[in-house]
């Protein structure tokens, strides 16, 4: 993990509104660190937690701004001159329209108080094209150990070890014929040498499977990830037993994400986010 030390004050944000008007958002708890160690802050001038709490940027923007915030992430290959956008507020007609597929939107409740300070989904099953997965209830159920969150902070998608099992074992038999290999420096365990060619599109269609009917269908270089020049690698990780899962970001790339604090909701479609 990364770990940073500062200190910590308090100070007013000033933000750009989307009509090109400014606000601010006073009283905003903010890290000045001094020192740091771990890998996920390399490169990087600063982190904006998304968190759900009392001091959080989250807390006071969505207070100012009507209790909704979303987010859409393109695909971690884009060019870096290719920007992801977030919201506070309802999302915007440009950001909503030609680019996302509004016929393909669900809904599915979010739970606040589960796993606080983060954003709670009752998932109930994983599917791989037409077949369910094989995995025990209560790897879903956060009361037993289990629970999942989605988590714009974590890059991989980590699973309990029995649903990990599952979801692995169910994908490596579309991947017979490469090459194993261990990339350095990565906590991913099934990777594969495709220097000489992969069609992802054999992989079957992985599906998350919502209580209440809603289901999210990630892009299949979303789990089937590129690792190095032609290496790719099945994006999870096991959490271990019992264990919280974790879909990581990577997974959440190309959908637009709307998070409702006030209805309690997560309304979700596929978008190009530009």
């Amino acid at each position: 993990g990364s770990a940073a030390q500062g200190v910590f004050a308090k100070e007013t944000f000033t933000v750009r509104l989307t009509n090109g008007r400014v606000a601010r958002l006073p009283g905003v708890l903010v890290g000045c660190t001094n020192s740091i160690s771990g890998d996920s802050f390399r490169g990087a001038d600063g982190v904006l937690g998304l968190a759900l709490s009392d001091y959080s940027f989250t807390s006071k923007a969505t207070n100012v701004f009507g209790g909704k915030f979303s987010y859409c992430l393109v695909d971690h290959r884009s060019n870096k001159n290719v920007s992801n956008y977030l919201i506070f507020g309802s999302a915007s007609s440009s950001s909503s329209s030609s680019a996302t597929k509004l016929n393909a939107t669900r809904t599915t409740p979010l739970d606040l108080t589960l796993i606080p300070p983060f954003y709670a989904i009752n998932i109930i099953g994983l599917s791989l094209g037409d077949s369910m997965l094989d995995i025990p209830q209560q790897v879903w159920d956060a009361t037993k150990g289990g629970g999942t969150i989605l988590d714009s902070g974590t890059s991989l998608t980590f699973l309990a070890d029995a649903a990990y099992k599952a979801v692995v074992s169910g994908l490596e038999r579309y991947l017979v014929g490469l090459k194993r290999v261990r990339p350095e420096g990565l906590p991913i365990e099934y990777c594969f040498d495709t220097t000489s060619g992969f069609n992802e599109s054999k992989l079957p269609q992985l599906m998350f499977h919502f209580k209440g009917g809603a289901r999210f269908e990630p892009h299949r270089r979303s789990y089937l990830i590129d690792a190095a020049l032609g290496v790719k690698c099945l994006g999870f990780v096991s959490a271990g037993e019992p264990a919280t899962n974790v879909v990581g970001n990577i997974m959440q790339q190309n959908y637009l994400w709307e998070f409702d604090l006030v209805a309690s909701t997560l309304t979700f479609a596929p978008s190009t986010c530009l």
